[in-house]
C-alpha cells in the first residue's frame, strides 16, 4: 500500500512544567534549561565554549554532547528566571 509522506517537521513533546519557552542564541544558554534532542527534553547539566565565539557544547546526563551553533528554542525553569 502506498504511504503518504510528509516533510513537515516532528513536533516537539510537551515540555516540563513550571518552564517558560524562549528562543535563545549559543550564548544565553545556561545551566538547568531544557533543550529538545531526539524527541526527548534534555536538561542542561554542564556546557563549553568552543573556539568559535557563536557555538557551545551542551552536556547531557545520558545523552552525548552536542554543539549548538544556532539559535534554538530552550524552555527555562521558572525559578531559573
Amino acid at each position: 500500500m502506498y504511504e503518504h509522506r510528509t516533510t513537515d517537521p516532528t513536533p516537539e513533546p510537551p515540555a516540563a512544567l513550571g518552564t517558560i519557552p524562549g528562543q535563545r542564541q549559543p550564548r544565553d544558554v545556561r545551566i538547568g534549561d531544557f533543550v529538545c534532542l531526539d524527541g526527548l527534553y534534555l536538561r542542561v547539566r554542564d556546557m563549553r565554549s568552543t573556539d568559535t565565539t557563536g557555538h557551545r557544547v551542551l552536556i547531557f546526563d545520558g545523552h552525548s554532547p552536542w554543539v549548538m551553533k544556532e539559535p534554538t528554542t530552550t524552555h527555562r525553569p521558572v525559578e531559573l528566571l
